[in-house]
């Protein structure tokens, strides 16, 4: 019996120990996961990749995918592929079951982007009150994904839309405007973006940037020109006090004075004792920067010398040349450069000479030529162009052959120029050739054009009153802007006249002060002139008013642009010389003209194109 019951034990113990904790089996899920990017277009097809692993000993026997969608889209495929047609984040979830029927799941977030990008472009940043703007779609999409509809807000207190692609409105009050254009795409997608309009008064279009003391005294239409890269103005002045006759050169962006040259010093190199005073001149420079201009010292007549004087850049003098003989005389001439660095001058003694880059002097025989007062200008084929005083017209001369001709038909005896009997009137030529100036006449002014080769007069255009200072520019469709000279109060007079190419009146807007300087002409078609009390006036290509803004006191010296739009004018406000910068909305000058201010480009280099 004892053995028996031993036996049942051992067999009891036997069964207890076998059934430990350690040796319980269990049943465990997969683990569940796959792969897909962070980030897609609307419409572009994603496919999920399924690495769920499996237990041992098990399989996967079925997938739900849930792509978390507004539909609630699903599948139970094990790779699908699924297309979103609305951008945001989706959680996308995977549930897997194995063939123990147990279940694992694993989550991800997906980004999905509307592959649209709206946008618009218009023409320019701002506009003139009553300007058409055009404003332009230039929304992009992807491949298969079309704009089916545009929606635009112009932000005016009508709350005015329009539903074209490409729009036209005007606005006709000043402001700044929040355009907002919305495109719907062929998934039904809509997008945004919003741009600021800004719209300006003309009356108040015309702003100065800085003005800067100049100082000395300005004559004879003595007039500022540009380095090549529009970075520094240069300006002369007269002695006058305390204040040497001097070449001043500025920040164009500043007006901050960078260097002063000494024109007495600058000459003394070549003459100890020479002196500057009276500058009528204007410089000029060429395209590494160099500046010329010619001056005449104080000397006595038997030792008086002219000095074609050259600064570098940075101020630096180059060299100073003794041009003419002893006892010349000189006014209201710019130095011209050719096209190969050639810089001509011409002087009262009725000479035209030239200096090669590095100051060698050669003066022409001038056959025909006298008592010249202003120029000079360079045509393409050699032929040089200046005035002289009194009646004595506009000469065309040829240095490689000597041979000149005399334009001075009508021309009147210069009584009212800014100083008397000498003529400051500068030429411009055109694309073909043809010259255009201005003169006084018997009775009134002259606007004329001559064949640059011969003389010969092609049209003349009669003023009403006398133009012996200043002079023309020229628009791109031929029209010749000229100076109308002298004002009069029983008579619209002055101003600028705009003349067609055949010479025929196209318009006059006078003015109610005399204008002795040259206009510009802008990228516009706008014409800019300064009058002689220094107000600064735009015109539209039609002749109408832009724009107008007091500059200061007077002036006699014409105003030069750079490729930005702002214009540089010497002025004399309560008694002082200054050199201001005023813009007018403009972008530049006009690139496109043959001659679009006096000396033909900022540079002054006198150059046909």
């Amino acid at each position: 019996m004892k053995k028996v019951f031993y036996a049942l034990l051992a067999t009891v113990l036997v069964f207890v120990t076998s059934c430990k904790d350690d040796d319980t089996i269990y049943n465990t899920a997969a683990r569940a996961g796959f792969t897909v990017g962070d980030t897609y277009d609307v419409g572009e097809p994603i496919t999920f990749t399924d690495t769920t692993v499996p237990e041992e000993g098990t399989t996967i026997v079925s997938y739900l995918w849930e792509f978390g969608d507004e539909a609630g889209s699903t599948s139970t495929e094990s790779n699908p592929t699924f297309t979103y047609t609305r951008d945001g984040e989706y959680t996308v979830r995977l549930t897997v079951t194995d063939s123990n029927d147990l279940k694992a799941r694993s989550e991800k977030v997906i980004i999905i982007v509307n592959p649209t990008n709206p946008d618009f472009t218009t023409d320019k940043e701002e506009y003139e009150m009553g300007e058409l703007i055009h404003f332009t779609d230039a929304t992009t999409t992807k491949s298969g994904t079309t704009i089916t509809a545009w929606h635009w807000t112009f932000g005016d207190e009508a709350e005015s839309t329009s539903d074209e692609q490409n729009p036209t409105f005007v606005y006709d009050v000043a402001g700044s405007y929040a355009v907002t254009l919305t495109v719907t795409d062929s998934y039904d997608l809509q997008s945004s973006v919003t741009k600021n309009i800004t719209v300006y008064d003309p009356a108040a279009a015309v702003s100065m940037e800085w003005s800067a003391l100049l100082g000395g005294n300005v004559q004879a239409g003595s007039s500022a020109a540009l380095s090549p890269d529009g970075s520094t103005v240069y300006m002369m002045r007269s002695l006058s006090g305390s204040d040497v006759a001097a070449l001043v050169a500025y920040d164009a962006a500043s007006g901050s004075q960078k260097w002063m040259v000494d024109l007495s010093v600058a000459m003394q190199g070549a003459s100890p004792t020479a002196q500057a005073r009276d500058i009528f001149s204007s410089p000029a420079v060429d395209d590494n920067g160099n500046v010329y201009m010619i001056v005449r010292d104080l000397q006595s007549e038997a030792d008086r010398n002219l000095y074609t004087i050259s600064v570098s850049a940075d101020g630096s003098l180059r060299w100073a040349v003794p041009v003419a003989t002893p006892g010349s005389n000189l006014y209201a001439t710019t130095p011209a450069i050719a096209a190969d660095g050639s810089i001509f001058i011409a002087h009262r003694d009725g000479k035209v000479g030239s200096l090669t880059p590095d100051g060698e002097y050669t003066e022409y025989p001038s056959t025909g030529l006298s008592n010249i007062t202003s120029g000079v200008a360079i045509s393409r084929s050699g032929m040089v162009y200046v005035t002289g005083g009194n009646s004595l017209g506009l000469f065309g001369y040829n240095p490689s052959t000597d041979v000149s001709w005399t334009y001075n038909t009508n021309f009147g005896g210069a009584s009212s120029a800014l100083i008397g009997a000498l003529k400051s009137t500068t030429v411009a030529i055109g694309a073909d050739g043809t010259v255009y100036s201005v003169s006084d006449a018997t009775s009134g002014g002259i606007i004329f054009a001559v064949d640059g080769v011969t003389g010969a007069e092609k049209w003349a255009y009669t003023t009403v009153g006398a133009i012996p200072d200043g002079g023309v520019a020229l628009g791109a469709d031929g029209t010749v802007y000229a100076s109308g000279g002298e004002y009069l109060a029983s008579t619209p007079s002055a101003g600028i006249y705009a003349i067609n190419p055949d010479g025929t009146l196209k318009w006059h807007y006078p003015s109610t002060a005399a204008v002795q300087t040259s206009p510009i002409v802008d990228s516009r078609g706008y014409i800019h002139f300064v009058d002689a009390e220094a107000t600064y006036y735009v015109l539209t290509a039609e002749g109408e008013l832009f724009s107008s803004l007091s500059l200061g006191d007077a002036c006699a010296s014409s105003p030069v642009m750079d490729a930005n739009g702002n214009l540089y004018v010497a002025v004399n406000a309560n008694g002082q010389f200054q050199v201001v910068c005023a813009s007018s909305k403009g972008d530049s000058y006009a690139t496109d003209s043959p001659w679009p201010m006096r000396g033909g480009n900022p540079q002054r280099t006198g150059l046909q194109k």
